[in-house]
């Protein structure tokens, strides 16, 4: 895979990180500067700078001088992050319900449709379109807490579902299609459904206890199936 020529630091810190993220780079990779520079087709300063980034934002990490390797992933870490998910989500989405209006319910509902089209997409072909259903799935959920009034919670959030895309990625690639494409598949649409109608309602202590249930019924999902 090779990747269009870059000066930009940016630049190579974000594919970099989306590759990390959606699976390309495979958890606990060694993270070779040389060939990274070949692959970005870029110079080694903007790698350097890229890993040390991703180093502070935990999806890479650093041994010494032996260089870098793209994060493990273990039960530990999925659980701690599975915590702090539920726990700033659900409190984002009551602050979203207070304070959302029609063009929030509008972003909610369009999101419901691109994830189900997706779905639909995706029947047979699951692995190959694990990152369109991962993505569509984080803009629902972001369509939800859109309201939150509050930057860095929002931020918190997007680096937890950086780290648990991880693991839903691999979640995903050891279901058969069987499992994926009926109970487990048509459950989770019907959670987001609850979840949207009690939000339109504005039923908070509805939409919030429905949208815990479905986060934690997703991890252990993740930890059936990755553990």
């Amino acid at each position: 895979m090779t990747i269009k020529n870059t000066k930009d630091p940016n630049t190579s810190y974000q594919q970099l990180r989306q590759h990390i993220v959606d699976g390309a780079i495979p958890p606990g990779s060694k993270l070779s500067i040389n060939h990274l520079t070949q692959q970005y087709e870029t110079s080694a300063a903007p790698i350097r700078e890229a890993l040390s980034r991703l180093d502070a934002e935990g999806l890479v990490i650093r041994k010494g001088q032996r260089g870098y390797w793209a994060a493990p992933v273990s039960l530990e870490e999925f659980l701690e992050v599975s915590r702090l998910r539920v726990m700033l989500e659900v409190d984002a989405l009551a602050q979203s319900i207070r304070l959302g209006d029609l063009n929030w319910e509008a972003s909610i509902a369009g999101a419901r449709h691109r994830e189900i089209t997706i779905k639909q997409q995706a029947i047979g072909q699951r692995e190959a379109m694990a990152g369109e259903l991962i993505r569509e799935n984080r803009l629902f959920h972001l369509a939800l807490i859109s309201q939150c009034p509050s930057q860095w919670q929002l931020r918190f959030l997007s680096t937890l579902y950086d780290q648990s895309e991880r693991y839903r990625r691999l979640s995903l690639i050891h279901q058969s299609e069987q499992t994926t494409n009926d109970t487990h598949n048509t459950a989770h649409q019907d959670d987001h459904k609850l979840i949207m109608e009690a939000a339109f309602k504005r039923d908070e202590k509805t939409a919030c206890e429905l949208l815990k249930a479905h986060i934690e019924h997703s991890n252990q999902r993740i930890i059936e199936t990755v553990f």
